[in-house]
């Protein structure tokens, strides 16, 4: 039985000390594997806590891997890369409402407008939109929580906050100029 076999026996097992030694043999090649594919594209938080997702990952579903198929390495290499995917994919689909913090203060942004100027254009989509947006970018809500709490399809949803982002660049942008 090879040292990835006992390894993988002591995972399925739960044995505290295997996602231990799990992290010190794989961390090295984990953060090779993400600095390849994200570089500076993400912030360090960001892949320290994708390492510890795809180590929770290895721990949760130890008994699904099966070596026949492939080996611990390929399964954690995979788990980071959908991990780093979706959050590159998440950062590139948001605009600039991450860097726009919608509160109820009046606090000048780096683009000059007032948080409650942010908070006008959000209010004035109207709703429901102005509830999605609330619940996905203040609240950090997940789309299927939106959906049911909204009874609106998840699709819908998705394209409602597209669109949304774009009237909302047009409407700041409009009162950029304005400044």
């Amino acid at each position: 039985m090879t040292d990835e076999a006992k390894l993988l026996m002591r995972l399925k097992n739960k044995e505290r000390n295997s996602i231990a030694e799990s992290i010190k043999v794989y961390t090295p090649y984990l953060s090779t594997v993400l600095y390849n594919m994200v570089g500076n594209r993400l912030p360090k938080e960001d892949i320290e806590e994708i390492v510890s997702d795809v180590f929770f990952m290895l721990w949760k579903n130890a008994e699904y891997i099966d070596l026949k198929k492939g080996t611990i390495r390929s399964y954690i290499a995979a788990s980071a890369r959908n991990f780093a995917l979706k959050r590159l994919n998440k950062k590139m689909d948001c605009t600039c409402l991450d860097d726009i913090e919608i509160s109820d203060d009046t606090s000048t942004t780096e683009e000059g407008l007032t948080s409650s100027a942010v908070w006008d254009a959000v209010m004035s989509l109207g709703e429901p939109d102005n509830e999605i947006f609330v619940r996905y970018y203040k609240f950090d809500e997940k789309l299927k929580d939106i959906s049911k709490a909204t009874g609106i399809n998840i699709s819908t949803i998705k394209t409602k906050l597209s669109r949304g982002k774009l009237k909302l660049k047009r409407i700041l942008s409009n009162a950029e100029e304005m400044l």
